[in-house]
């Protein structure tokens, strides 16, 4: 008679049997799982700062369409169009690419690119069709901000050109506007950069950029001059029409050069005064 196995080794192979490895199901929801957290981290990580740009209005701008461009590279885009507290602006909210956030400085500027007719002047053509954009001149240079003020033009960027600023002291502005020629012997070498006031109000301060190598041909006795408008004589030979440009006649310019019998001198530092 064989031996019958006991109600303890029964319920010992009970138990062994009941147990079960580990089901493949769990592997696509752990896996789902992981994808998911791994990309949020790496969007949470790849996120770009967000700024406020403050205009005087929001013409040509559209949250979630107008974007944001450094020399033609999309670097940024508005998500929000508000007012400021007392509603006399407008409060631009825009991301901008995570590289981007050491270029956030006080120094930075923006400003709105549309299509502008101005003193014979045409520019922005291509937002015609495609709207209006914000342009931006990154500095390095100054205090970290995420808060900025917009220009209400365009300026003349120079940042990273080679050549030299020069400032030009007159009594009048005249027919000068920021973007009108420099020339040297009638060939444009360079542009109005700014304008404003002395600091004692009785003269204006024009700031010229030449660009190079021109820069090389401006010493401390060079002689600058408003060269707008035309300059007609008539004598025996006949009528004489002088003018540094066509540009010059409609939107106004400034021309430069050593005075006759003149030795030219040291070359002029950046940033000296005439």
């Amino acid at each position: 008679m064989t031996d019958q196995p006991s109600l303890e080794q029964y319920a010992a192979s009970a138990r062994m049997k009941s147990r079960r490895g580990f089901s493949i199901i769990w592997v696509v929801p752990i896996a789902a799982l992981l994808i998911g957290g791994w990309l949020a981290i790496k969007a949470i990580n790849e996120k770009g700062p967000t700024i406020s740009i403050i205009f005087e209005n929001a013409a040509g701008l559209e949250a979630g369409k107008t974007k944001i461009r450094y020399r033609d590279v999309e670097i940024g885009q508005v998500t929000e169009i508000t007012f400021v507290k007392d509603t006399t602006k407008v409060q631009v909210n825009a991301r901008l690419i995570k590289e981007s956030e050491p270029f956030l400085t006080d120094t930075t500027r923006f400003w709105v690119v549309r299509a502008e007719v101005r003193a014979g002047n045409v520019s922005g053509l291509g937002t015609i069709l495609s709207g209006a954009y914000i342009e931006v001149d990154p500095r390095k240079d100054g205090k970290h901000t995420r808060v900025f003020h917009g220009l209400e033009r365009p300026p003349v960027v120079t940042h990273g050109q080679p050549g030299h600023h020069f400032w030009l002291h007159a009594d009048r502005l005249g027919s000068l506007d920021i973007g009108v020629p420099v020339y040297y012997r009638q060939i444009q070498v360079g542009k109005v950069v700014s304008y404003d006031f002395s600091e004692d109000g009785r003269q204006v301060d024009i700031q010229v950029f030449i660009e190079a190598p021109h820069h090389q041909r401006v010493t401390a006795n060079t002689r600058f001059w408003n060269a707008s408008g035309v300059d007609i004589s008539l004598n025996a030979q006949g009528l004489k029409v002088d003018t540094e440009s066509v540009v010059s006649i409609v939107r106004g310019g400034i021309a430069f050069d050593l005075p006759s019998d003149t030795l030219s001198g040291k070359e002029a530092e950046e940033n000296f005064s005439f």
